[in-house]
């Protein structure tokens, strides 16, 4: 596939945290008709049940979220709700989230395709008292940050244990912050990202998340988003033949299916069982194209946002394997 126009710079996901760092300007005229071409590329999709998207940038204001992936062709997407380098963070104003609703109502993005992503600060998990009650009021501000939006669900990491106390013990921890969180907001959906197993996380195998969502309370409000990178350097092999057929039937028999609310489509820089966090383009890494070939033909991943969190390079970022991806459904 051939380089195109770039009508903006791609920001990872990491980068919305540098309030000081901005777009390329992109003038009123050249943006309407870039989300109008944004339109005309999601009616025209195949694979009219896949809603394939990316993580994309709230600079400028968290409505141009929804610019931003019309830009590129996106039918779903995530973003964070505030800075990731501070705590405390200046609270969201009513004229930013009205702007926000009216913006995902205009362009049709119904909110479950939005998958908020939590703050890289949280640790729910950590044996550390003041870490877990900075990381519990965290969870509460992010989930009403949600609400504002007009959003249900909310995607977090788990959390570590630090090497100092059980694994067990760090669910335990987890599911106590997620319960008080839920005492706190009303109706969003806690989704919990599986990890890659490095370190003292937790999460990175199915049974730990399942461990987490038999101590919360009100399961309705819990899920899982699978990260295919996570899943593959904790040793989940997507790429064999029937990779992914075999690891989602896992899934099912450990967690349950009806907990899985997204996916995070990311290649994989690591080998399998790497323990490894590293992200890489769609099919430039260790998963390969079979995988997410398999993927966006899976009817049990219909309807639910499939967000890219893929590093990007010149001629292959986030628009080229948006396209790439929905090229691969057969209707």
């Amino acid at each position: 596939m051939g380089p195109k126009k770039k009508v903006a710079r791609k920001r990872k996901p990491e980068e919305d945290s540098k309030g000081s760092e901005v777009e390329e300007e992109i003038g009123g005229e050249e943006r309407d008709g870039m989300e109008e071409k944004g339109r005309e590329k999601i009616d025209q999709k195949k694979g009219k049940d896949k809603y394939i998207g990316a993580h994309v940038s709230i600079s400028g204001g968290i409505w141009k979220a929804v610019e931003e992936c019309l830009a590129i062709g996106g039918r779903s997407f995530a973003l964070f709700l505030g800075s990731q380098r501070s705590w405390k963070r200046p609270a969201l104003s009513s004229t930013a989230a009205e702007k926000f609703q009216k913006a995902c109502a205009e362009s049709g993005f119904d909110p479950v395709h939005i998958l908020p992503h939590g703050s890289y600060l949280m640790n729910c998990g950590s044996p550390k008292q003041d870490v877990f009650e900075k990381s519990q009021a965290l969870l509460v501000d992010e989930m009403s940050r949600c609400s504002a939006l007009g959003l249900c669900h909310f995607n977090l990491h788990p959390g570590s244990s630090l090497g100092s106390i059980t694994s067990e013990q760090c669910q335990e921890k987890i599911a106590q912050a997620i319960n008080y969180a839920h005492q706190q907001t009303s109706s969003v959906v806690t989704v919990l990202e599986n990890m890659c197993g490095q370190g003292s996380t937790v999460g990175g195998q199915f049974s730990e998340l399942r461990g987490i969502i038999d101590r919360v309370r009100d399961q309705s409000r819990v899920g899982v988003c699978l990260d295919t990178c996570h899943a593959f350097a904790a040793g989940y092999d997507l790429s064999a033949e029937g990779g992914v057929k075999s690891v989602l039937d896992e899934f099912d028999q450990v967690v349950g299916l009806s907990y899985l609310r997204a996916l995070h489509l990311n290649d994989s820089k690591g080998k399998l069982g790497c323990h490894l966090d590293r992200h890489e383009d769609i099919g430039q890494g260790q998963i390969g194209f079979p995988a997410f070939r398999d993927i966006v033909n899976e009817p049990r991943l219909d309807n639910i946002p499939l967000i890219l969190e893929t590093p990007g390079r010149p001629g292959y970022e986030y628009t080229e394997q948006i396209e790439l991806l929905y090229s691969l459904c057969v209707d």
